[in-house]
């Protein structure tokens, strides 16, 4: 069967403009952790940035890091900041900062360490499992920072530089203050770059350049359109003021399509300054606002089609939209200030956008016949381990037996000792056999994990998977996406009367080869 990524692309844009499916790329798919039909959700609203928007990653990350560093100096901070080294691969989302110790650290499912870094300098297995053994980490608030979010990549590694300055310079530091604590850093980098934000010195840039900042997909307004086509109701709920939110959407939807004679014709409802995740849990009313940002009228609790908004609350949104909540998917990219939070308060099913999903699915793509093979590596190791404990008890039983108590079986004296021994012998012979393997097996699974790794990210490998297992960020996606994908445009693939439908899953023992 030819597969959508081997048509030409004219072909390919002739067949989705005339309302014929084709397959996803496999790097454009949508994938789903609970069943939702698409044809019963008439209402759908989208998040702006990292979700309609999607950021050139490095050159947000590099304009974020030169105007944090320059308020940490302004601080009081040595001008050495500036020459740390600080690759923007350093930071992934699902991080966790320790505060108080200077650490970054990467956690599974459970809660387990099982890669750290002090600052730059990765902590070895022996110094990790010191600090953090095998407990549950991550419930101190005071201490640990989670890294939900695209936007708080720079913050980290901007930390970790700073961390390493404390560590090999303190002198550098102001006199008679010395060099901050780790969680004072940590304090101190992240108000200067909420500052940053606030203050407009990286929005601004973006505002007088957005295409050297902002991806313009050329599926999003064909998207959008196929949506409202379908008799779905569109709306914007985003964090960011009028005066940004129009510039980017401009730049994204403006003369993309004839039939709109701007960006907001797209949608029925737009809401900018929500300050979500309060939006979902509070009450503050809604400011209407004309084209140019500017206050009409009072304040009020529900909103009209065709209107901008700043403030309001879930609540009164919900109200407006006309539908029940379970009619409504909200599109975000924040697992917890848009699903989390639209997901437990609202009722709302959830899509959630992971933009580096499209790296993630292209490198399993590449090294799929080393996945497999790793995968395969796992399942040996286990059964290795498996009869290794087996034989490990026999032995000890064995250790413990007389060759009197083998007598009653018939045999004498002397052909039970020797059995005996022989047995013994065979058993040590093939225990010695068995840890070899397991060792080799084990150095072998280390050597194709450390490669694919690499190709994930140098410092961290894949953002949804540690330790063998499903990494902490991998189990949020897991339990608040309804769905999840790489990009709003990928829906452009899927027929708007699609019902997905997932995968679900087995209890270990419903497993056929379970014995």
């Amino acid at each position: 069967m030819l597969s959508a990524a081997d048509l030409p692309t004219p072909i390919r844009k002739f067949l989705l403009d005339s309302g014929l499916e084709t397959e996803a790329p496999f790097e454009r798919r949508i994938f789903t952790n609970r069943d939702l039909n698409f044809d019963s959700i008439s209402i759908i609203g989208f998040d702006m940035d990292y979700t309609l928007a999607i950021y050139r990653q490095e050159e947000i990350e590099a304009k974020s890091l030169t105007t944090t560093t320059d308020k940490l100096i302004g601080r009081g901070y040595p001008e050495a900041l500036r020459e740390m080294p600080m690759d923007p691969r350093f930071a992934i989302r699902g991080l966790t900062v320790d505060r108080q110790l200077g650490n970054v650290i990467k956690m599974d499912r459970h809660g387990y360490v099982g890669r750290a870094y002090h600052g730059l300098r990765k902590l070895e297995r022996p110094e990790r499992k010191a600090i953090y053994r095998d407990q549950r980490l991550g419930k101190e608030r005071e201490r640990f920072a989670p890294v939900d979010t695209l936007f708080a990549l720079p913050e980290v590694t901007l930390f970790a530089g700073v961390v390493e300055l404390i560590d090999r310079a303190p002198e550098s530091f102001r006199a008679g203050a010395g060099a901050p604590s780790y969680a004072e850093a940590w304090l101190d980098v992240r108000e200067c770059i909420d500052l940053a934000h606030r203050d407009g010195s990286i929005k601004d840039h973006v505002r007088d350049d957005p295409g050297r900042f902002i991806e313009k997909d050329p599926d999003l307004a064909r998207t959008l359109h196929q949506l409202r086509s379908a008799g779905k109701k569109l709306f914007v709920l985003t964090n960011s003021l009028f005066d940004y939110t129009e510039v980017v959407m401009r730049y994204l939807l403006d003369d993309a399509l004839e039939s709109y004679p701007d960006w907001t014709a797209y949608f029925d409802w737009v809401v900018v300054g929500a300050a979500k995740p309060g939006f979902f849990t509070e009450n503050a009313p809604f400011q209407e606002l004309d084209r140019t940002g500017a206050p009409i009228g009072g304040r009020k609790q529900q909103v009209q089609r065709g209107k901008i908004y700043t403030g309001g609350n879930q609540l009164g949104l919900q109200e407006s939209l006309g539908g029940y909540a379970d009619e409504v998917l909200y599109v975000g990219d924040h697992i917890y200030g848009d699903i989390v939070r639209s997901k437990k308060s609202s009722g709302w099913r959830t899509a959630l956008i992971v933009q580096e999903l499209q790296h993630e699915l292209e490198v399993r793509h590449d090294w799929e016949m080393t996945l497999r093979e790793i995968g395969s590596l796992h399942g040996l190791r286990s059964r290795l381990a498996e009869e290794i404990g087996a034989h490990r008890y026999l032995a000890r039983m064995l250790a413990r037996l007389e060759p009197q108590e083998l007598v009653g079986t018939g045999v004498t004296l002397v052909e039970a000792a020797r059995v005996l021994e022989a047995t013994r012998t065979d058993l040590r012979k093939r225990l010695e056999w068995l840890r070899n393997y397991e060792q080799e097996t084990r150095d072998t699974l280390e050597r194709r994990s450390k490669e694919v790794d690499g190709a994930f990210n140098p410092y961290w490998g894949s953002s949804f998977a540690e330790r063998h297992d499903t990494s902490r960020f991998g189990a949020q996606v897991e339990s608040f996406a309804c769905i999840y994908t790489s990009r709003v445009s990928n829906f452009l693939f899927a027929s708007p009367a699609k019902y997905f439908i997932s995968p679900h899953g087995l209890l270990p023992h419903w497993a056929p080869s379970a014995g």
